[in-house]
C-alpha cells in the first residue's frame, strides 16, 4: 500500500512593476526601469491538493492487481486575502474534488 498527497497553497500580491526604459543599458536602476502603467497583473491565493492511493496485491507469482484512487483539488481567488494557512487548507478540502478510479491487471502467462 501507498500513500502520496501534496498540497500547495500559494498567495502573491504584486506592487512597484517596472519595465525596461528606452535606455536599457543606463547604470542606475531608475534610468534602466520606468514604472509600469499598463494593467499589472491581479493579486493571487492559488491552492492544490493532489493526492494517490494505491493498493498492490501479487495473488501469484509474476501477476499483480493494482487498485488506484487519486484525487485532485484545487481552489483560485483572484485576491491575496487576509485568510491564515490554516483556513486556505480549510477552503481547499471544500472545494469540489475530481476523482479518478484505475484497476489494473497483469497476468504471467508460463510457456
Amino acid at each position: 500500500m501507498q500513500v502520496y498527497a501534496s498540497p500547495f497553497v500559494s498567495k502573491g500580491r504584486w506592487s512597484n512593476l517596472r519595465e525596461l526604459s528606452s535606455t536599457p543599458r543606463a547604470t542606475g536602476y531608475d534610468a534602466r526601469f520606468q514604472p509600469f502603467t499598463g494593467p499589472g497583473p491581479g493579486d493571487f491565493n492559488i491552492k492544490f491538493f493532489n493526492s494517490n492511493f494505491v493498493v498492490r496485491w501479487e495473488y501469484r507469482p509474476g501477476s499483480t492487481l493494482f487498485l488506484v484512487w487519486n484525487q485532485g483539488r484545487d481552489d483560485f481567488e483572484p485576491t491575496q486575502g487576509t485568510r491564515d494557512v490554516t483556513g486556505d487548507f480549510n477552503k481547499l478540502f471544500k472545494a469540489y474534488p475530481r476523482n479518478t478510479f484505475l484497476i489494473k491487471a497483469s497476468y504471467w502467462l508460463n510457456r
